[in-house]
């Protein structure tokens, strides 16, 4: 039944459980005809007008066609030297709010399991890629303070320990078991000013 398989759908969202895949499908089914086309309009329009960054990983509204780089990757006045390590782009959209880092980033697209599992998400090779290529001075491991993002940060500190690089984690303005994500500018302006 479509009901079922919308519902699956919106339990991939992250954060969604099944209750609130429900409440969706429910709230899809009572509004107008009109609305639904337009909303369906618009998830399509994300989907095509979209890109991924070629350096950093972010997804980017694209309106040039020829560049497959985000605006801070080929923004000027960017701190090549200084690459920050964060779990997913709404992490870099609330660290680029704040003003405060004027590096570049990397979004690692997931955390590892605790298992180790996960290790085809998470962009491991391709940030040791980076390191090796771009031979920063300083990556900043920006994950969220949980027992997920720490196995995260110990895996990239033991793969990326031959490039010699050196590696800071924020400091902990930032409560353990916090996301990123939902985190306000000051605690954000800490985390950076005492990272270790």
């Amino acid at each position: 039944m479509n009901v079922d398989r919308l519902i699956e759908s919106f339990l991939k969202f992250p954060g969604i459980g099944p209750r609130q895949a429900k409440r969706f499908v429910y709230f899809l089914a009572g509004e107008s005809k009109a609305y639904v086309d337009n909303l369906a309009k618009l998830i399509l329009e994300v989907k095509s007008g979209m890109k991924q960054c070629g350096s950093c990983y972010r997804y980017f509204e694209s309106k040039n066609a020829e560049t497959d780089l985000c605006s801070v990757c080929s923004g000027a006045g960017r701190d090549s030297s200084v690459i920050m390590a964060v779990e997913k782009d709404v992490d870099l959209e609330n660290i680029e709010r704040t003003g405060n880092f004027r590096g570049k980033y990397f979004v690692l697209g997931g955390l590892l399991s605790l298992g180790g599992n996960g290790t085809a998400e998470v962009r491991l090779k391709q940030l040791f890629e980076k390191v090796q290529k771009e031979k920063p001075a300083e990556i900043i491991l920006a994950t969220s303070a949980t027992v997920e993002g720490e196995n995260t940060n110990l895996y990239i500190e033991r793969i990326l320990e031959p490039l010699k690089v050196k590696i800071t984690r924020l400091g902990r303005g930032l409560s353990t078991g916090a996301e990123l994500e939902y985190s306000d500018s000051e605690t954000i302006e800490n985390a950076l000013k005492n990272r270790q």
